[in-house]
């Protein structure tokens, strides 16, 4: 499918079903990422786009859901999609702009075609359109996207991990960080109660240390903890960061030898220059270990 031939409408008018909602508040609901909510809420309804992004299981499925949810409270044309072929996701968005699908002769519009219509569609027409796991959308049709986006439809992306290129370099970006334990510790207790585990809280306190952040990981936990399973490695990639001791070792030698050259004492200055050359040779030689991802496991 080639787009060089394809001629962008003109800039739209006024937003239609968009207008109102300018002067609608976001409203506050429990959710561990309400002030990304209101973000969100605020940029679709000044009709900009935004892409979530994190990696995997920081729960932007749940938060681009919960906009979802409220967008269409508020009464907005609003649909959410999930990974599916070009022409499958072209049909549903079809559907939800009520384009017809099939010509005046009762065939399938093609592709191209239907891209146009829906083009033309949006540049009089607005509504929301919200991709989960944006990731996996082939690139021809996020390109195609963009260009819905350069017509100025409010366009909310999920993406683990994206490539910072097509769309995605043009799309402002929000990246959810980790929660906070406080929070985690609300989430496991939570999912606890609704499996009907009976597992005690200094049972959860342990299995917290797994979760580094990670709702996904601190559910899974819970449900490992309900059924039994021993699992005391985690996956997140959480760890207490030891350069600073690293470098306060190496600090350590090199004031020994001072020391040593100072008051003449040669055995101190050739101790401690032999310990810090080995120090700095392995600690030269981990940077060369495999990284967490790299690692083989059985």
């Amino acid at each position: 499918m080639d787009y060089q031939g394809e001629e962008l409408p003109e800039e739209s008018g006024p937003i239609s079903g968009l207008e109102d909602l300018e002067s609608v508040q976001p409203q506050g609901n429990n959710c561990y990422r309400q002030p990304e909510m209101d973000g969100l809420l605020h940029s679709l309804y000044s009709a900009r786009s935004v892409l979530v992004t994190s990696g995997e299981g920081m729960g932007k499925t749940y938060l681009v859901r919960q906009v979802w949810e409220r967008l269409l409270t508020d009464g907005v044309t609003c649909a959410y999609f999930e990974p599916a072929t070009p022409k499958t996701l072209l049909t549903e968005i079809a559907d939800m702009a009520g384009v017809d699908i099939k010509n005046l002769e009762g065939r399938s519009k093609t592709v191209e075609v239907l891209k146009q219509e829906l083009i033309q569609w949006f540049s009089v027409n607005r509504a929301v359109l919200i991709f989960d796991d944006a990731h996996y959308l082939e690139v021809k049709f996020r390109l195609w996207l963009k260009k819905l986006k350069d017509v100025g439809v409010p366009i909310l992306l999920a993406a683990t991990n994206p490539p910072r290129t097509d769309l995605f370099i043009y799309i402002p970006r929000i990246e959810l960080k980790p929660l906070a334990e406080y929070q985690i510790r609300d989430l496991m207790e939570k999912e606890a109660i609704a499996l009907g585990s009976d597992l005690k809280p200094h049972q959860i306190a342990k299995l917290q240390s797994r979760a580094g952040g990670n709702p996904m990981l601190a559910k899974r936990a819970i449900e490992e903890g309900f059924l039994g399973i021993q699992n005391e490695a985690g996956d997140h990639g959480r760890y207490f960061d030891i350069t600073p001791l690293l470098l306060l070792v190496g600090i350590v030698f090199i004031c020994y030898r001072f020391i040593g050259l100072g008051t003449g004492n040669q055995s101190l200055y050739i101790l401690a220059g032999i310990g810090g050359a080995i120090f700095l040779g392995v600690a030269r030689l981990s940077y060369y270990l495999p990284k967490e991802s790299r690692r083989i496991t059985n």
